[in-house]
């Protein structure tokens, strides 16, 4: 951070113009009249300038006292990001070029800010967690278990909600901010010319596109020929698939997108139930991934998968973290899906129970195809319920699975209030809501059901003895009724 005196000034308000000339000269002149009327903000701490860079300059200058208020302890990063916004905005004329500049600044920050307080958040739960717990490397220590929009590429979804709420927030259109960011990583001089008004967005882009267009062309390296593999969808059709350079191991989720498993593993991607809010469908037929998916998001086996749970090994530093010990088997699929080969069961199960050491969270929308199929020890078998036509399957099947492992019911999204005869088949309920996702055939809205449904499956819950874990975006992010909050029990 850059320094004015004793305070860190914060980067977000440095990346606004100061002010000069005959505009600083008169803020002087004002303040050796008047004093200082607009005091200087202050985190709470004291310890970073938030907003009045010029202001301190121009006191300094007039040889007057600063004035400063520190902001409440409740002002999160974002929040003070939007306070620099609406300060800075309120008292400058940009033009369209200089705020499609800060609207990039701001995607910046504020994506920082959020994988910031997310980081903080988990690692705070996870640590309460332990400390209730004793902390027994037997017990479960999820902090939060995250929607299934979470469990893949948070990443992704957290810079596309920066990206838009820039936007919004600075007041600049989507098709300026584009052109601020080829002009800033192009050329950066322009963009520099831009913030401090010298010349105009439009201008500085077609300057960029014209240095483009003058450079030397250079010749395209060869690439090493790439050997692939044949793979099969359900239908046998042939995909072919970059042979991998190193064994298969499970994909880790670093950075928390998948509080509760360290680990995913997909044997198999795609599905045809036809969800129209799967965000894993969004993933997979989405231009970003297509080489991870050749075959979108047609159900297909990865037969060079299957080895991961023998050649993956849990890192020193994780050995006592139950989360390192869990895999969620599947995340892109649904393994037991009707159009599912009973061979690909087959083979994912064996490989599984010749690694009997990981605890497989598995989960599908057709429980009959885990009747009679040997489980691993200690699995979490789930069965996924968003509708009523759904609930007869759900209870029948349940009731023929073995003991030993746990039975968990995701009612997510609870898309229509829902009626079960028997709920202890199951050891543990989870309720959500549904969130966006964007499909191929455009955006679906989000979907919280209304609290009576809610309500009425927690008290039959209870009633059965289940354990309940009532998702967070069913609340929104708002502040209120505090939820419920459970897990499973092991052994």
């Amino acid at each position: 951070m850059a320094r004015l005196g004793e305070f860190e000034v914060h980067p977000f308000a440095d990346a606004f113009p100061l002010i000069d000339g005959e505009e600083f000269a008169q803020l002087v002149a004002d303040i050796k009249k008047n004093g200082l009327r607009e005091p200087i903000i202050l985190n709470h701490d004291g310890t970073v300038l938030v907003d009045g860079r010029n202001r301190y300059r121009a006191c300094e200058a007039a040889n007057a006292d600063p004035v400063y208020e520190r902001l409440g302890a409740h002002y999160t990063e974002p929040k003070i990001l939007d306070l620099i916004v609406s300060k800075n905005m309120a008292r400058r004329q940009l033009n369209a070029g200089q705020r499609a500049l800060m609207a990039l600044e701001y995607e910046k920050y504020y994506a920082e800010s959020v994988k910031a307080a997310e980081a903080a958040r988990k690692a705070a739960a996870v640590g309460d967690e332990s400390a209730r717990r004793g902390n027994s490397p037997s017990t479960s220590t999820m902090a939060d278990l995250p929607s299934p929009n979470e469990w893949i590429e948070p990443m992704a979804r957290t810079e596309r909600t920066s990206r838009d709420r820039a936007a919004k927030v600075v007041g600049a259109s989507g098709r300026a901010v584009q052109q601020a960011k080829a002009v800033q990583r192009d050329a950066p001089d322009l963009a520099a010319k831009v913030r401090a008004g010298e010349i105009a967005l439009d201008a500085a882009d077609r300057q960029r596109k014209a240095r483009l267009a003058a450079m030397p062309k250079l010749e395209p390296a060869l690439k090493p020929t790439r050997t692939f593999l044949t793979l099969h969808t359900h239908t046998g059709e042939e995909v072919k698939y970059p042979e991998p350079q190193a064994k298969a191991t499970f994909n880790e989720s670093k950075g928390g997108g998948i509080s509760w498993a360290a680990w995913s593993w997909n044997p198999v991607t795609g599905c045809l139930h036809g969800c129209t809010y799967c965000y894993a469908r969004e993933i997979a037929t989405s231009e970003r991934y297509a080489s991870a998916y050749p075959a979108g998001f047609t159900p297909l086996f990865h037969h060079e998968r299957l080895d991961a749970p023998a050649n993956t090994t849990i890192p020193a530093a994780h050995r006592d973290d139950p989360a390192y010990q869990r895999v969620f088997v599947c995340s892109m699929a649904d393994l037991y899906g009707r159009w599912v080969p009973q061979e690909w069961i087959d083979k994912v199960h064996a490989s599984m129970l010749a690694s009997p050491h990981w605890q497989y969270i598995l989960l599908t929308k057709f429980p009959d195809r885990y009747v009679g199929l040997d489980m691993p020890p200690g699995a979490w078998v789930g069965t996924s319920v968003d509708e009523q036509k759904r609930v007869r399957i759900a209870e029948r099947a349940f009731s023929q699975l073995p003991d030993g492992i746990t039975k968990w019911l995701s009612l997510e999204p609870l898309k229509e209030p829902l009626e079960f005869t028997d709920l202890s088949v199951f050891d543990w309920v989870v309720i959500g809501a549904q969130t966006e996702t964007r499909q191929p055939d455009g955006t679906v809205e989000a979907f919280a059901p209304p609290f009576e449904w809610v309500a009425r499956l927690v008290l039959q819950a209870r009633e059965a003895g289940c354990r309940v874990h009532l998702k967070p975006n069913l609340f929104n992010g708002r502040p209120g009724m505090q939820p419920i909050d459970e897990y499973p029990l092991t052994e």
